[in-house]
């Protein structure tokens, strides 16, 4: 199996005294691809409850973490990535 030319790791968990954190993804993760810069993004339940918060590099369209691990870890139905326009000082949570 190629790599996968994203990689994503869950930073903090809500929901299961930090067991999540650590955790890496996809299951073909390129080992060299570095999360220093990266996107942080959240999950949260249908009730709008936060559930983990990461943060993902690479090439990627957004839902991969919920796809790889939110939804079928934790039943995740959004996830959110934090968003900064140019100038600005503060940013804020936008979903997908």
């Amino acid at each position: 199996m190629p790599l996968a030319k994203y990689r994503w790791r869950i930073t903090k968990d809500h929901i299961s005294e930090g067991e999540a954190v650590g955790v890496e993804g996809p299951s073909n993760l390129d080992p060299d691809l570095s999360l220093k810069d990266g996107q942080r993004f959240r999950m949260d339940d249908d009730d709008g409850e936060v559930y983990y918060y990461g943060v993902i590099a690479g090439d990627y369209d957004g839902f991969e973490p919920l796809d790889d691990f939110g939804t079928g870890n934790a039943g995740c139905t959004s996830i959110w990535y934090w968003e900064v326009a140019d100038g600005a000082e503060k940013g804020e949570w936008a979903v997908l």
